[in-house]
Parts: structure tokens; C-alpha cells; sequence
């Protein structure tokens, strides 16, 4: 009987041991995305993509009105103060280059839950970027604010609509 005891005793050691090491390394496979989506089914249940809300004509004592939608859409425009133009200064939504600062301003289309950066990086002095107007339905980021660049790519943001 005691030898039967020691024996489950010496399975639940290592039991024991054997799930903290699988613990230990199933969380350190958890940091990388592509495997997270995977071993995580609270990933893969998290959030849904936006669809562009529909607006329809609707008879409201007999005129044709159209109700406002409320659209993930924005507007942002962003200024440069000390230059005229700086083209080789470009900015990135979601990590590609889509507008470069051949004006003093660029106005910019985006979407919620874009991520809007400026890459500075062919300029080596610092320069100020500044958010000069923004669309009503934009909570973040807002007007006024300054970004400073000095030979690095800065992050704006995420873009928050309201």
C-alpha cells in the first residue's frame, strides 16, 4: 500500500511540474499575435469590423428628408509651421504611405481605428507638426496639438470618431 501511495505521489509531482512548464510555455507562445488569435478564443471573439452605416430617404410629411448617419469616416488635417513644404516627410496610415507634405497642410480621409503616424526620417532637424482642423465627429486627435519630429517617425494615434 505504501509503495502505491509514493507512486501517485511522484504522478502528481510530476503532473504538477509538467503543467507549469506547459503554462509557462504556452504563455510565452501568447506574445506573439498570429499564435494569441489562435490559442485564444477571447481574441477571436473580441470586436467586429465596422461597416460603413446606411442612411435611406425616408417620407417624413410628404418631403423626402434623408436622416443624418452617423460614419466612421473622418477628417483630419495636419500643418507644418516653420516650412512651405517638406516632401520627403510622409504620412502613414495603418503603416503604409499614403500622403507626403508637399503642401504646408495636408488634409487626410481616414477611417476609425486607423493608425496615423509621420515619418520624419529623411529630415535630420527637428520639426513641429501641428493638428491644425479636424472634422466635428473626431474625438481623437484633437485640434491644436503638436507633434515633434526630430529625425524619427511619430505616432499621432489612433483615430477615436465620436
Amino acid at each position: 500500500m505504501k509503495d502505491f501511495i509514493n507512486r501517485v505521489e511522484k504522478s502528481l509531482i510530476r503532473f504538477a511540474i509538467f503543467s507549469l512548464l506547459l503554462m509557462v510555455a504556452i504563455q510565452g507562445l501568447m506574445t506573439a499575435d498570429p499564435i494569441r488569435f489562435y490559442l485564444s478564443w477571447g481574441e477571436r471573439m473580441e470586436g467586429q469590423n465596422l461597416e460603413f452605416p446606411v442612411s435611406y430617404p425616408q417620407q417624413k410629411n410628404t418631403a423626402l428628408v434623408v436622416e443624418e448617419a452617423k460614419s466612421p469616416q473622418t477628417m483630419l488635417t495636419i500643418g507644418v509651421d516653420k516650412y512651405s513644404s517638406l516632401p520627403r516627410a510622409k504620412i502613414l496610415i495603418n503603416g503604409r504611405e499614403k500622403f507626403n507634405f508637399t503642401e504646408k497642410q495636408v488634409k487626410i480621409d481616414i477611417m476609425a481605428g486607423d493608425t496615423v503616424e509621420i515619418d520624419s526620417t529623411a529630415y535630420n532637424f527637428p520639426i513641429d507638426y501641428k493638428i491644425v482642423s479636424v472634422s466635428s465627429n473626431l474625438a481623437f486627435p484633437s485640434s491644436n496639438q503638436t507633434y515633434t519630429a526630430n529625425q524619427t517617425i511619430v505616432m499621432v494615434g489612433k483615430v477615436i470618431v465620436k
